[in-house]
This record gives structure tokens, sequence and C-alpha cells, in this order.
């Protein structure tokens, strides 16, 4: 640790001390290098070693930023981030909160949900950010439905890192903020997001287009049997995938899908053969270990679940 905070300090001394086109040079360069290390965080099972890790990088990022504030990847890499984060380690413990019986883990749900709230805000404006450094007034045109599909239709293969990352951390913002009018009104553009990125790169983050979407309409007002539809058809879409297991996908499916239609035999199977996978994609391993420890929560508070 103190070999990587002298680096960081030589790093921010090399750029602070450079002339500005050198240190647009050295911030796109920290960038590429940057983006690999997330990617390296995704490949890691060891969850307690990259909860500790993520924050670093992520203020070393920030820092990096200011050099530069319209850096497309590092915008994008910030909003991952912070969306991993939150996800991974404290979007878990709030729903265990919400089911656990302990009055000591009650206690920490507003912290937690506070917490849980600002990282995905982050996630989302970084991502937003960077939209914006490609498409000029992007967040004006995404507050309205006509405007919001014009702009996705300019948007090609490159702009989808950002678009993902938006919808990501928006869809998740919504998801545990279901009583919020003001996000409740933004519900549409997630739909929006993920059907432009399944029309230009459907495998990015794994089939994370289907995901989300699988998710949304299961999980969102209103209900109908049409929606729940739809949701089955992106979860096979998920399934079709040569890959190996994305538990995440088998998580989501039983999360929304089948506790909306109350299939509770069929939800502790799936959640039992999440607990037994024991493979090793080294791809997603970081998210599969995340859906194994998040199937162990759901497993234990199945009567939160189900009537």
């Amino acid at each position: 640790m103190y070999f990587l905070y002298r680096l960081f300090i030589c790093i921010i001394l090399v750029v602070s001390l450079s002339s500005c086109s050198s240190r647009i040079i050295i911030v796109n360069e920290i960038s590429n290098i940057s983006e690999i290390g997330a990617v390296v965080f995704e490949q890691d099972d060891d969850l307690e070693m990259v909860e500790k890790g993520i924050p670093g990088n992520i203020k070393f990022l920030e820092v990096i930023l200011e050099n530069n504030p319209d850096n497309y990847k590092i915008l994008v890499l910030l909003s991952r981030l912070y969306a991993a984060y939150s996800f991974g380690f404290y979007e878990g413990r709030l729903e265990y909160s919400l089911i656990a019986k302990s009055h000591s883990v009650l206690s920490g749900h507003n912290f937690l949900k506070e917490s849980v709230n600002r990282y995905y805000f982050k996630g989302a404006d970084y991502a937003l950010r960077a939209i914006e450094s490609r498409h000029t007034g992007a967040d004006e045109k995404l507050k309205v439905p006509e405007s919001a599909d014009y702009l996705l239709k300019t948007m090609r293969k490159e702009d989808v890192p950002a678009l993902f990352w938006y919808g990501f951390n928006l869809s998740s913002l919504i998801n545990n903020n279901r009583d919020s009018v003001l996000l409740l009104s933004k519900a549409y553009l997630i739909e929006k997001i993920m059907k432009r990125i399944i029309e230009l790169d459907p495998e990015y983050f794994f089939g994370g287009p289907h995901l989300i979407l699988l998710s949304y309409y299961s999980s969102l007002p209103p209900y109908s049997n049409e929606k729940l539809d739809l949701s089955l058809f992106h979860y096979r879409k998920l399934k079709e995938r040569k890959d190996g297991p994305f538990l995440l996908a088998d998580l989501y499916f039983a999360r929304y899908y089948l506790t909306r239609k109350q299939e509770k035999e069929k939800f502790e199977n799936i959640m039992n053969g999440i607990l037994k996978h024991s493979g090793k994609e080294k791809e997603y391993i970081f998210y599969n270990k995340i859906a194994a420890q998040r199937a162990k929560i759901y497993l234990e508070g199945i009567d939160h679940f189900f009537q």
C-alpha cells in the first residue's frame, strides 16, 4: 500500500508539472491503464480486497480527471467503479437490512440506503458527463421522451459503455427508491437505452442490457402479464449465451420474475443452484461471487418475498 501511495503521488506531481498538451497525453495513457485495472477488479473473487481497493482507485481517477474533465474513458471508468462498489457491497447489505429481523441490522438501514443512493447517483452523473462529452446537450434531451429517442438514434457502438453504465446506475437507483416519483418518472429511459444498446452491442457487459430489461419488466409498475413475458424473453436471451453461467442472470430472474409470479419452489431451486455453482469463469467471477452472496441473503429471507 505504501508503494502504491508513493506511485500515486509521483503521478500527480508529473501531471501537475507538465504542460497542458503533455498533461493530456499523460492522462490519456493513465486512462488506458486504468481501464485494464477496472477489468482486473471484476476478475477477482477476493471480495474483501476488492472492496478495500475500489475507493482508492476511484479517488485516484477523480484527481486525474481534474486535469482533463471531458476524458471519456475516465468518466466511464468512474461510473463503472461506483456501480460495482454500490452493487457489490452496499446494495446487498441494504437488502439484508430490509429482510433481517435483527434490530442491530435494521438500525443501519438508513445509512446503507444513503450510501447506495450516493454511489449510484455519482455513477450516473459520471456516465452522463461521458455522454455529454460526445453529444452536447444530451442531459436536456434525455429529459423528454421524443428528444431522447432522437438522441439515442444518433449514437453508435462507441457510445455503448457510457450509455450502459448510465442505465445501470439509474435503474439501480429506481429499484432502490420505488417511492420516489422523480426517479420513477425517468424509468422510461431504462427501456429506451437498453433497447438501443441491444441494437448496437447486445453482448456488452456479458449481455448486460438483457439483464437490466429482465429486472425492469418484472419489477417496475404498472405490472402486467405482457411485461412478465418480456422479462422472461430477456432471461432466455441471457441463457443462450455460450460463455458459461453468468449467475446474475439467474439471480435477477429469481429475485424479480419468480417473486412477481410467486413461484417459491423455482425460486429456491435457482438460488440453491447459484450457491452450489463451483465454476471459475474469470471474466465475471466477481459478479458470480456477488450473486452467491445475494442468493444466500434471499434464501434466508424467503418469507419476505412470498406470501
